[in-house]
């Protein structure tokens, strides 16, 4: 992604929300080392919060933000967003932690540099490995493959359809998020893989576009095009 896409988001937040900075509910998706949320502490934002699937993410994050003696403004936890019962637990408790109690908290922005793209990916891989393991599954039925290969593709097989990765993650995604924020809040999205029309298209059942962070652009067959996309959307109205 290079720097240049870290700092148009984190100039991005600061533009939009630097005047209720003090409350103003940020979610990092996906967080990794939490330099997106570091940068924002030091604008003077106080309600950050990092979530990653990756406990060992969540570690590092933790110590880096200690580090910079920024501990005790900046909020990581290890969560797999992608999981309902799971995350609506976890939105409950940042509420009580609040002193508020009852309903889940609602944040009022929500970042993505790259989280996208990695599901997105990892969803793709399930499906290549799975129609591999059909492909390996159905050459041992002609007799071109030996007894060990035919075993390991009926297990693929049976784990990518046991496995809830095959209910199209990345479509999980959008609704997912949607949850968490707040009816007035702004997801924010950094892809290199998706062009802004893709992903307009697909958070469109859940998301409207707001608007979009721009980028140098290139030429090539006479199609103009920028390697980074960032959209901002907000939730479609009920």
């Amino acid at each position: 992604f290079g720097e240049d896409s870290a700092v148009k988001m984190v100039d991005w937040v600061e533009e939009n929300y630097d005047s209720i900075k003090e409350t103003c509910p940020v979610l990092d998706l996906g967080c990794g080392n939490g330099h997106l949320l570091l940068d924002l502490a030091e604008l003077g934002f106080e309600d950050l919060t990092g979530i990653d699937y990756s406990p060992a993410a969540i570690q590092l994050a933790r110590a880096v933000a200690e580090d910079k003696d920024l501990g005790d403004v900046i909020k990581y936890e290890a969560v797999d967003f992608l999981a309902e019962k799971e995350t609506m637990e976890w939105c409950t408790r940042q509420a009580g932690a609040d002193g508020s109690q009852g309903e889940p908290k609602k944040f009022m922005v929500m970042l993505d540099k790259g989280t996208y793209d990695a599901i997105s990916l990892h969803q793709k891989n399930k499906r290549d490995a799975a129609a591999a393991a059909a492909a390996t599954a159905n050459a041992s039925a002609e007799g071109n493959a030996d007894d060990k290969e035919a075993s390991k593709a009926k297990d693929d097989i049976t784990l990518a359809e046991n496995d809830g990765d095959m209910e199209e993650l990345a479509d999980r995604y959008p609704k997912r998020v949607a949850a968490m924020m707040h009816d007035d809040g702004r997801l924010l999205i950094t892809s290199c893989n998706w062009t802004q029309p893709e992903l307009i298209q697909r958070f469109a059942h859940v998301f409207e576009y707001d608007s979009h962070l721009k980028y140098p652009t290139f030429t090539f067959g006479g199609v103009k095009g920028q390697t980074i996309s960032s959209v901002i959307f907000k939730k479609k109205a009920n």
